[in-house]
This record gives structure tokens, C-alpha cells and sequence, in this order.
């Protein structure tokens, strides 16, 4: 069984805190942004974030698949 979106919506909200708050350690080492680039651990958590939102939009394509079929099949059934 896939994940539900409210899974995913709460995964991404704790990595972009998670995200968050590391950029604002970076921010008190004065880190500029292209700097943080090639930080790891801000690399590491932007990477989840992204694989968190990449997995979100798979679930809304499917799901939009799921309700292409469904109405596919309600259109067979009443001919």
C-alpha cells in the first residue's frame, strides 16, 4: 500500500523544520548561500524535502489516475 497524502504533507513539514532550523545555524556562521551548497548536512536535509515532494506528486498522479478509471467505469456500466 502507497502512503496517504496526509502522511506526506507531514513528513515534508517536519523536514522543512528540520531544514529550518539547520539554516539558521548557518545563518549565525554568517554561511552564504552558494556556500550551503556544499554543505552536506544542508544537502542531506534538502534532499529529503525534495524526495518527500518528488513522492507527493506521484500520489496525486495517481490518485488521478485512480479517478480517470473510475470514471471510465461508470460510463461503461450505464451504457
Amino acid at each position: 500500500m502507497g502512503q496517504t497524502q496526509d502522511s506526506l504533507d507531514r513528513q515534508l513539514a517536519i523536514a522543512r523544520e528540520e531544514l529550518g532550523k539547520y539554516v539558521s545555524i548557518l545563518d549565525e556562521k554568517k554561511v552564504t548561500e552558494t556556500e550551503r551548497k556544499r554543505d552536506p548536512i544542508w544537502r542531506n536535509l534538502d534532499s529529503k524535502c525534495r524526495q518527500v515532494r518528488t513522492r507527493m506528486f506521484a500520489v496525486e498522479a495517481v490518485a488521478a489516475r485512480e479517478a480517470e478509471c473510475a470514471k471510465r467505469k461508470e460510463a461503461a456500466t450505464a451504457e
